[in-house]
């Protein structure tokens, strides 16, 4: 077994939100989560992603980075799933055990 550690730093929020919102939006739609807010912003993506873009431009990048170690965390197993599948389409067999964000 290997352990590959990635650090990031200055993550620009506004490109990687073009990625997350949509999939926000289709995990909201699906689990039927967020009350009749979730049911409205889920079914309508280009509002979910100029709201998320306007909350995080108020937050500090600290507070923006806690954010994103507390969405890591708690989407693991579907990050893991989705890793595995990207790197099996690409021809590469490979088991991803573990994923793990914090905060340094």
């Amino acid at each position: 077994m290997i352990e590959l550690k990635v650090l990031i730093d200055d993550l620009n929020y506004d490109s990687i939100a073009e990625y997350l919102i949509p999939a926000l939006a289709e995990s909201m739609a699906r689990d039927q989560k967020g009350g009749i807010l979730g049911g409205v912003l889920a079914n309508n993506p280009d509002m979910l992603t100029s709201m998320a873009r306007t909350l995080l431009g108020t937050l500090s990048q600290e507070k923006r980075d806690e954010l994103l170690v507390q969405l890591l965390n708690k989407n693991r197993e579907k990050l893991l799933q989705k890793a595995t599948k990207a790197a099996t389409d690409k021809g590469i067999q490979v088991k991803l055990c573990d994923l793990t964000a914090r905060k340094f």
